[in-house]
């Protein structure tokens, strides 16, 4: 799968005090064009990547949505682990990022930090794709 980047912002986990604005502003700017992709059967993706270094440091959060064409990620270039997330958790994504962080923290999990996603599929599932070495 490819995805073109919509608009992309910098921040960092546990030192950003603006990430959760930044988030809604992602999101709230591209909304309509999210939402148009997903009713034409596109996937949307929030892609994370430029990390300084693993979860605990800076990286960009970049809206996209699914191409045949153009490319900013090609997630054919990676092995991917996928954790579903609970879609009647309204904090899901977040729970699910936790998981993730604990995972690597208990060694669980070797991630590779080239490229990492939230994978927004037409029929409403979400998952999170970390690649791995």
């Amino acid at each position: 799968m490819k995805f073109e980047i919509l608009e992309t912002i910098r921040t960092n986990n546990f030192t950003d005090l603006e990430m959760t604005n930044k988030f809604i502003n992602l999101w709230q700017n591209n909304a309509d064009l999210a939402e148009a992709a997903l009713k034409s059967g596109l996937t949307i993706a929030c892609v994370y990547h430029r990390y300084s270094s693993d979860y605990q440091g800076d990286y960009c959060a970049s809206l996209c949505r699914a191409t045949d064409d153009h490319s900013d990620f090609d997630t054919a270039n990676f092995n991917w682990l996928s954790y579903p997330v609970d879609s009647s958790d309204e904090q899901g994504v977040y729970h699910t990022w936790q998981k993730i962080w604990a995972d690597e923290a208990d060694k669980k999990i070797s991630r590779l930090y080239h490229f990492d996603y939230e994978k927004y599929e037409p029929n409403g599932q979400v998952s999170i794709r970390i690649a791995i070495l």
